[in-house]
């Protein structure tokens, strides 16, 4: 087995979002494994990957930002820079060192595909995104299913996202569900809930689908009038500039301007979160997994979550939060008035969330992780055959 493979990061966007921000916190730990991180051209430069310095290799062409999918003539422009980006990696003599290539994200997974076929370089595809041709589109879908076709390994950041995928996995792949490093190494020290409700928060990307607009009527139907704030914490990445503008008219239009904050992308968390008074995951499809839950979790915050996709293996209804359905505003404005009222129960959410502490540190997310990509690297029975009768007669 090889004992520190070399392994290729492959990525499709600079922006941070979700998996780019996993990545870089994975990458941050000092990982067990020769890393390399391969990323398009943008005028961002390397982007959210800026503080892993050399580890970071920009080449290829621009990728376009939005899921793969729209007209016929937008899918072939996109196919096309997927091309080019990966015959760019096949000529790229980091990227040809490499035992392992990680695709992170489903674009990245398609840039996978095409850079390792015909080579003997592992493709691991990394889940983020449950194959669901309703959340993804039918393009991207039928992408992804080919890439996992093709792929040695595949991790899926919760139970959710892997069952969407097994249909299309090979037999034989290495398979692991770990979840996203969110940025702790240990047991962090919590902030116990205040006597009252004076701040409600939620952190994610600006999206339609991650339920800003959901929460916002949700937070004005609660608390019509007073001093509780909402705050929003996430940045327009992936051409949401458009949302941001509509989000920001329907706080003026529900004439709570004055109370909801929206404070971009936010780099250090923990001291946003442990201000919180209750925090909100809302999305209004099945989550693959929900890194915001986690770092609720993790920081032992009173929170509501809707009842779909991951955060169902995170919350235990009415012990470590509470849940409701995805886009139900009447249902997420009772269970907000619900936290305000009684806190009591913002206390023994607290209480289970600190004692269980579900969320694993980054250090042990990286093991996970190496343990995968040493077992993808392993030479096969055939090559370690053929090994041993080399070495056998020299």
């Amino acid at each position: 087995m090889i004992a520190m493979p070399a392994v290729a990061h492959l990525e499709h966007s600079v922006e941070p979002g979700g998996a780019e921000l996993a990545l870089l916190r994975l990458l941050e730990t000092g990982p067990a494994w020769d890393a390399a991180v391969f990323v398009p051209r943008s005028p961002a430069g390397a982007g959210a990957f800026a503080p892993l310095g050399e580890l970071v290799h920009v080449l290829g062409v621009r990728q376009p930002a939005g899921a793969i999918g729209g007209s016929r003539r937008a899918r072939a422009g996109m196919l096309a820079r997927v091309a080019l980006h990966a015959a760019a990696l096949r000529v790229t003599r980091s990227f040809r060192r490499c035992d392992v290539v990680h695709a992170n994200t489903s674009r990245a997974a398609l840039i996978g595909l095409l850079a390792t076929t015909g080579s003997r370089r592992r493709l691991v595809v990394h889940l983020r995104d449950a194959v669901d041709e309703a959340a993804m589109g039918r393009f991207a879908a039928l992408a992804l299913r080919a890439a996992l076709r093709r792929a040695d390994g595949v991790i899926a950041n919760s139970g959710f996202t892997l069952d969407s995928a097994r249909p299309w996995i090979r037999p034989g792949a290495a398979v692991a569900v770990i979840p996203s490093p969110i940025g702790i190494d240990g047991a962090r020290p919590v902030t116990p809930p205040r006597a009252a409700v004076t701040t409600v928060g939620m952190l994610a990307r600006l999206a339609p689908w991650k339920g800003q607009a959901q929460l916002v009527r949700a937070f004005a139907e609660a608390f019509p009038t007073g001093d509780v704030r909402l705050q929003l914490a996430g940045s327009a990445a992936f051409g949401e500039a458009p949302f941001e503008r509509e989000l920001r008219a329907l706080i003026d239009e529900l004439g709570i301007a004055d109370r909801v904050d929206l404070l971009g992308h936010v780099d250090d968390v923990w001291p946003l979160l442990d201000g919180w008074d209750v925090c909100v995951h809302a999305s209004t499809r099945a989550e693959p997994l929900g890194q915001n839950v986690l770092q609720y979790l993790a920081a032992a915050r009173p929170l509501v979550a809707t009842a779909a996709g991951g955060p169902l293996e995170l919350v235990d209804d009415g012990e470590t939060g509470l849940l409701v359905a995805p886009g139900d505003v009447g249902a997420l404005a009772a269970a907000l008035r619900r936290l305000a009222d009684e806190p009591g129960l913002r206390e023994r959410l607290h209480r289970t969330a600190a004692a269980w502490r579900p969320v694993p540190p980054d250090t042990a997310i990286a093991r996970a992780h190496a343990e995968l990509f040493a077992r993808v690297a392993a030479p096969r029975p055939a090559q370690a055959e053929a090994r041993a009768a080399r070495m056998a007669a020299s």
